[in-house]
């Protein structure tokens, strides 16, 4: 009984966590909406390092997000039988 409810426990945190890195990452794909904006007139404007350094944390924030919703099925599975 006790192991049910540790495992009902981490998973609502893996939940939180998960629901938290989908806020980040649509901060994310905000500023690199803003960055790549497909309407600027002098593409020699666009700040590409720094476009480049938030894309290659969406890039590590989508691979830690993956792992996440994989450990939450597994322990939706393990919990539900």
């Amino acid at each position: 009984m006790n192991e049910i409810l540790l495992l009902k426990a981490r998973l609502a945190e893996k939940k939180k966590a998960l629901e938290e890195m989908q806020l980040k990452a649509d901060s994310y794909i905000i500023v690199l909406r803003d960055i790549f904006d497909p309407y600027i007139e002098d593409f020699t404007t666009i700040d590409a390092e720094r476009g480049e350094v938030i894309a290659k944390d969406f890039k590590h924030l989508c691979a830690k997000g993956k792992e996440l919703k994989a450990q939450i099925a597994k322990m939706e599975k393990d919990l539900n039988g």
